[in-house]
Formats: structure tokens, C-alpha cells, sequence
């Protein structure tokens, strides 16, 4: 549509065609200036040329304008990838292999050659992260001689369609540059195949070399004691020392150790220390993040707790103090301030300053040696306060006055055979998970719950046997389940179920909770964290660096602890020369280049002469 501009031509050439003519009229007086008529012919044309000049601009002018409206272009060969750049940069464990210089300073190396138009760039961690997006070279360049590798697995396909995510329908390339060890997620061929389907060139850049590593790549950790596995991944014996240190001082040592090539080694140190402490392995390697291993434990090892009741030697006091994580107390009403039985035989205790109370089997008011009518009402105090109350089914549970601490309302008893069933998985019956029907009873209370109070574990008509409820600050369990109509106080469980039912009940969180392997990501308060790299102030903690973070007046430690991230020898097979020159030839297109704004300036330079030659005729 943009050539009808030519008809502009049309009035231009009218308009030239009907200007006057200048009439030839001799003068007499002028005819002695011609001398030689022959010269005045031999310059005529010149002189016409001149006369003619302003009609040729403006006609040239006019043609180039008209042919700009039409928006002309050629076609020329382009490198399209030059315009969007996506660095996919491997920032996995693996790549903190170190010889002369590490995998990924090499790998930040071949990225800042990589760069070109609008970069972007994606760490490729176990979760792909954008630290970049459509910025320039000079921003990249800087971003990139700060990055670090960190100390999680790789997922360099997830990364790949991330990028793809920002090239959108976009022209441009994906670096993806890595040691290719141990990659989790998608299959790389695959992911390439689809990018390359939307004409997205995938550049492969592999930063590997041989490397030789035996490192920790596993750690089972108790209150009390850990157990370290070692593996060899070389293919020769390797001889290595374990050593337990806190605070600079060596608390202890495995001796040299044997471990076969391409095998597993384990040492057990029988005491974990409170607090923070460090496993090192010695001699060192290429690969010196799985050389150490951090360990975190409650700086509070055990809980105290107060047993009270008038029975001798019951199987909750035997299962009780067989916990190595509690400090068992055992008093006997009406005195709770004496204790009666193991290591703390006639020792004085302050019953309300006990991390928690568990009533079991105990005498009535008014019975011999029979509790105290002030006792529960001291007790319920004490949970309002932020204690913790355990209490046990026993034959005249319903009649003892226990004020604000009942949970159930007891509506008389039954003996007959009943199921005992989980209704709720939490940390105390996550062992019945698989057989939530862990037990059955002869005798148990007919009761409801009361207000706020949760049922975790009941009977198949839905009674209530073990039940939970918040006073105060504190918290109360009933447990409902009469012993000596139960094969459960016999059972291996029966143990296992008080200990985490303490530790539930106290907060005592497990040495789980302290520790952790790299790339957790935990959602906390808003706060400044201190991280093995610095500070940093977040709601969302990425824990992808190996060491210890401080939080809510926690000190969590992060280890790598991931056998296959620790074979830092590569595995996987890249397509070479070939493939290689089948990407080259992809990335030369054609591509149409506009050439309207070169046509406006070429009329703007004619404009600029059509002016000198007005000024020189005199015309302006």
C-alpha cells in the first residue's frame, strides 16, 4: 500500500511542466562579450544541468520519501541467538571440586564469554533459582564475580525449562554449563530436544575433570551417640581418621580406618555433645565439603519428670526410666517433694518446677497414704503456667477431684474387649502408622470429651482413650488405656510410646529438628539469620549452604550428606563435534532488515545540498 505514495510524483512533474518559459531577445550592446560562439556551445549543457539541478533533488527526494512509506527491506544472514542470552550455571555441590582451580570458576569463565544482548541467569540448584532476568552484559559481568557455588544437589533440566519460561516466544540461546554429575530431575536429551523444537539453541559447556574424593555421606544422630558413614569412591584403599571436635579441642578420635575402594565405612562415636560440634575427616581431597560434617543438639539432653503414684514398681516406671533422654523422679503421696526410687533415692525435689507431672495409680482423698486435697489444685495451677500433666485410667479415676485439669467426662466404665485405634498421626503414634489398631483393652471408660480437647486415640465406637488438651499455657494428656487389661505394657512399642509422648508433651524437639541436609527450605517469622555466608534478613530460609544458620534462638546445622552428589566423577555421555555443528548451523537465519530510516537519511543529506545550492544561486 505504501507505493501509491508515488503518485506525488504526478503534481511534481505538472507543476514543472507548466512554469513559464523565459523569452530570447537580442541586445545589441551585450553581442561584443561573445566572443566565440563555439565555447558558448561547448559549455550549453553544463549550463542546463545547473539550470535543471534543484529538479533532480527535489525529484530525488520525493522518490526516496515515497519508496520509505513503503518500508523496504533486505534480506540478510543473522545470528538471532545474540539477542536473549540464558545462563543455566550449575551451582550444585559437585562443582566446589577443587585441583589448580575449582569447576566453578571455570564455569563463571565460560558464562562471562557466553554473554550476549539481554542476559539472564539461573542457578541451578536442587530448586532453579533467577538471579538475573533481561539485563545487560556489564550487569551480568558484575553479577557473575559474586556468585558462589553452594552445597545441594543439581536440577539442571527444571533449570532448562525455566529458561525457556523467559525466552518466551523470543529469539535467543541457553548455555547450560556444568560438571553433568549427578543430576536430579528431567533427562537433559529430552529437555533439549524440546527447546530446540521452538528454535531455541542449546550450547552444552562441560567444566569436569577427573577428581579423586572419600567423604562423609551419612550421619544417623542420637542424643547420645552418632554413627558415621564413609565412602570410598576412588579405586584404591584409602586409609582415613574421623575426629570429633567442638570449639577447636579434638573430643574424640576413630583411629586410621580401612575403607575399600568403592565401599562404606561406618564409626559410631557413643557420646554426642551439647550444642555444636564437628566430624572431620582426614586427609583431605579434591572435594573438601563431604571432609566435615556439623552436628547440633539441644544444649538440654534430658527432661525432668515427676512421677507420682502409690504403686510399686509399675511397668510405666520401669519404661520411664529406661529413657536415656529423661530424669526420673518417682514420689509417692502423700509427699510429692522426695524422691523415691533409682539414682534420685531420697533426694529433695520442687514438684512444680519438673518439666512434667504424670499422675499414675494413685490413693484417693481420704484413703491411706492418699493424695492431698490442695495437690490438683496446685497442679492445675502449675499447667495454667505452662507445665505439663500426664494421667492415667485407674478404678476410681472418675471420683478423684482433679478441678480444672479434666479433659473427658467419665460416664462409667466398661469391660468388654475393645480395638484401641489411632484417630490422629503425630510425633508420639507416627509408630503406628502402619497398624493403627496398635492394641486392644479389657476395661476402659465409657466417656466424651470436653470443651477443646482433642481425641488422638480411641476405640472403634469412637471413645476416647488418649486424649489432648491445651489449660493456659500448658498442656494436658489422659491416657486411658488400663494397663493391666492391656498386652501393650508388654509390647517393644510400649517404651517407644511414653518416651515421644514426653517429649511431645515438653517441646523437646528431636535431633531431627537441629539438623539437616542441604536445600530445606523453611518458612519462619520475618528475621535476620545468621548464615555460614553472613546475614541475612528473610521469612523464607533457603539452607543451601553447608554449616550452621541461627534462628529463633536455634543453632540448626546443614550438611551435604548425599552419596551420589559426593561421586564427583562424571557420568553423562554429551553429544560432542557433531552435534555441535548441527547447533552452529541452526543459529545462522535469515532475518529482514528495514532500511526506511537509511532512505530518510539519505533525503535528509539531499535537503541539506538543495539549501547550499539555493544560497549559492542567490535564491535565499
Amino acid at each position: 500500500m505504501g507505493l501509491w505514495a508515488f503518485l506525488s510524483l504526478v503534481p511534481f512533474i505538472i507543476l514543472y511542466l507548466r512554469r513559464p518559459k523565459p523569452e530570447d531577445k537580442v541586445v545589441p550592446s551585450l553581442m561584443f562579450l561573445i566572443k566565440n560562439r563555439k565555447t558558448s556551445q561547448k559549455y550549453s549543457l553544463f549550463r542546463k544541468l545547473m539550470h535543471n539541478l534543484l529538479f533532480f533533488l527535489q525529484l530525488l527526494a520525493l522518490l526516496l520519501l515515497s519508496l520509505g512509506v513503503a518500508a523496504p527491506f533486505i534480506i540478510l544472514p543473522y545470528d538471532v541467538t545474540l539477542e536473549n542470552t540464558v545462563i543455566v550455571l550449575d551451582a550444585s555441590a559437585s562443582m566446589q571440586v577443587k585441583e589448580r582451580s575449582s569447576r566453578f570458576d571455570r564455569a563463571i569463565g565460560e558464562a562471562k564469554k557466553s554473554l550476549s544482548g539481554k542476559n539472564s541467569i539461573i542457578l541451578a540448584e536442587n530448586i532453579p533459582l533467577i538471579v538475573l532476568e533481561d539485563e545487560s552484559t556489564d550487569v551480568a559481568l558484575d553479577l557473575l564475580s559474586k556468585l558462589k557455588a553452594k552445597s545441594t544437589t543439581t536440577n539442571l533440566g527444571d533449570a532448562m525449562l525455566l529458561a525457556k519460561d523467559i525466552l518466551g516466544d523470543k529469539s535467543g540461546k541457553v548455555v547450560v554449563i556444568s560438571d553433568f554429575s549427578n543430576i536430579d530431575g528431567p533427562d537433559l536429551m529430552v529437555v533439549k530436544k524440546t527447546l530446540t523444537t521452538e528454535e531455541i539453541i542449546v550450547d552444552f559447556v562441560d567444566v569436569s575433570d577427573k577428581a579423586e574424593n572419600i567423604g562423609i555421606t551419612k550421619l544417623d544422630v542420637t542424643k547420645h551417640n552418632m554413627k558415621v558413614h564413609v565412602k570410598n569412591f576412588n579405586d584404591n584403599e584409602k586409609s582415613i581418621t574421623l575426629k570429633l571436635m567442638q570449639g577447636g579441642k579434638e573430643l574424640a578420635s576413630s583411629g586410621s580406618i580401612s575403607v575399600l575402594p568403592k565401599s562404606i565405612e561406618s564409626f559410631v562415636f557413643d557420646d554426642t555433645p551439647a550444642g555444636v560440634s564437628e566430624v572431620v575427616l582426614d586427609p583431605k581431597d579434591n572435594f573438601e565439603l563431604d571432609n566435615k560434617a556439623y552436628i547440633s543438639t539441644p544444649l538440654k539432653k534430658q527432661v525432668d519428670v515427676l512421677l507420682i503414684t502409690n504403686k510399686v514398681s509399675s511397668n510405666l516406671e520401669l519404661a520411664l526410666d529406661a529413657s536415656k533422654d529423661m530424669n526420673l523422679c518417682v514420689v509417692n503421696p502423700p509427699v510429692l517433694t522426695i524422691c523415691t526410687s533409682g539414682d534420685r533415692n531420697g533426694q529433695k525435689v520442687e514438684p512444680y518446677e519438673q518439666d512434667i507431672m504424670i499422675v499414675h495409680e494413685i490413693n484417693n482423698v481420704r484413703k491411706r497414704d492418699g493424695i492431698l486435697p490442695g495437690n490438683f489444685i496446685d497442679i492445675s495451677s502449675y499447667v495454667k503456667k505452662g507445665g505439663k500433666l500426664v494421667y492415667t485410667a485407674q478404678e476410681d479415676l472418675a471420683g478423684v477431684n482433679m478441678y480444672d485439669s479434666v479433659v473427658v467426662q467419665f460416664n462409667g466404665k466398661t469391660e468388654e474387649a475393645s480395638n484401641v485405634c489411632v484417630d490422629v498421626i503425630n510425633q508420639f503414634t507416627k509408630q503406628f502408622e502402619k497398624d493403627i489398631c496398635f492394641t486392644t483393652t479389657g476395661k476402659f471408660f465409657k466417656a466424651t470429651l470436653k470443651k477443646d480437647s482433642i481425641s488422638i486415640v480411641s476405640t472403634p465406637d469412637k471413645t476416647p482413650v488418649i486424649v489432648l488438651r491445651n489449660l493456659g499455657e500448658g498442656k494436658i494428656a489422659y491416657y486411658g488405656i488400663f494397663d493391666s487389661y492391656s498386652e501393650f505394657k508388654t509390647l517393644p512399642s510400649y517404651p517407644i510410646f511414653w518416651n515421644n509422648l514426653v517429649n511431645f508433651m515438653v517441646e523437646t524437639e528431636g535431633i531431627n529438628e537441629f539438623n539437616y541436609q542441604a536445600g530445606k527450605i523453611l518458612t519462619i517469622p520475618e528475621q535476620t539469620v545468621n548464615t555460614p555466608s553472613g546475614k541475612l534478613k528473610t521469612s523464607k530460609l533457603i539452607m543451601d549452604e553447608a554449616g550452621i544458620y541461627e534462628f529463633n534462638g536455634m543453632k540448626i546445622a546443614v550438611n551435604l550428606l548425599d552419596e551420589q552428589e559426593s561421586d564427583v566423577a562424571p557420568v553423562l555421555s554429551l553429544e560432542k563435534e557433531e552435534k555441535k555443528d548441527v547447533a552452529m548451523e541452526k543459529e545462522r537465519k535469515e532475518h529482514n532488515f528495514g532500511i526506511t530510516h537509511l532512505l530518510l537519511i539519505i533525503v535528509f543529506l539531499i535537503l541539506s545540498i538543495e539549501t547550499y545550492y539555493l544560497k549559492v544561486r542567490g535564491d535565499i
